[in-house]
């Protein structure tokens, strides 16, 4: 499906659209001190004893009520049926990118090491499931692949953002393959998706955009001043993996591209062995 005819957004999530910035920030910080207090007591107290069905509605619940108190609103399209586990690979803008996400479909992220440092998102990144990658060491990578490999082989959903970085929403860089060695070797399907981010004008909204040297804190303050915003994630077809990792990721990239009506990331000959950014 064009990216162009994706459904229009149900405005009910978001919050605020018309009060002072002001007033508008202050409400959504207290909100989400509130609700990040609330995630942390259910990650220590109430997660530990759930079944994974239970854990993972929990995780969908409280993902959906911090994207309505942050102001956004999301549009999410029913990810296709796979037998068994499969790789979900998608573009990266924002650390917004892994709730909206959990709406869709619960996956397992694989996100860089640092996050797993941020005060109280990556200890409640830790306790969703998140596995973490030093990136740049060979070795942790192996690690990595192999603890993915455990989670696919039990039938779960494992996501990566295989540009290895940001980007701004408007381009796409080139799709790294090291991470998608797991789904060539137990034979799981590559699930391509493609998210963007507007405001509730229909434009393109660059306050989710988590790049540069930008903290958290700027990235959390331009969202929740925005009045309202649009994010949109839709999935792809299914690829079989039945080739190298390498031509897998140019399929891939070339999904994600065509789902977001962009032209595909450079054209630059693919090594062996890319590193993850």
């Amino acid at each position: 499906m064009p990216a162009a005819s994706w459904a229009k957004p149900y405005n009910a999530g978001v919050m605020l659209t018309h009060a002072p910035v002001l007033i508008r920030v202050v409400v959504r910080l207290t909100l989400l001190v509130l609700h990040t207090t609330a995630g942390v007591v259910l990650a220590a107290l109430a997660l530990p004893f759930l079944g994974s069905r239970r854990r993972d509605a929990l995780i969908v619940v409280w993902s959906r009520l911090l994207l309505q108190i942050l102001g956004v609103n999301p549009v999410v399209t029913r990810p296709p049926a796979v037998p068994g586990g499969a790789l979900l690979v998608c573009n990266h803008v924002s650390w917004i990118d892994i709730f909206l996400i959990f709406l869709g479909r619960r996956v397992h992220f694989v996100s860089k090491s640092e996050v797993r440092a941020w005060p109280v998102a990556g200890w409640l990144a830790h306790k969703a499931g998140t596995l973490f990658l030093e990136r740049g060491r060979r070795a942790d990578t192996l690690r990595v692949n192999a603890d993915m490999a455990a989670l696919l082989r039990d039938g779960a959903w494992v996501a990566v953002f295989p540009e290895g970085t940001t980007s701004d929403g408007r381009i796409l860089r080139r799709f790294l393959p090291s991470l998608l060695q797991p789904a060539v070797d137990l034979n799981c399907p590559i699930v391509p998706a493609a998210l963007r981010y507007h405001t509730l004008d229909g434009e393109y909204s660059a306050a989710p955009a988590y790049v540069d040297h930008m903290s958290l804190w700027q990235s959390l303050l331009a969202v929740v001043s925005e009045p309202g915003i649009v994010a949109e994630l839709h999935f792809g077809d299914p690829i079989p993996p039945d080739g190298h990792r390498r031509d897998l990721a140019a399929r891939a990239e070339a999904a994600t591209a065509t789902l977001l009506g962009i032209a595909p990331a450079d054209t630059a000959p693919r090594i062996p062995d890319d590193p993850p950014a």
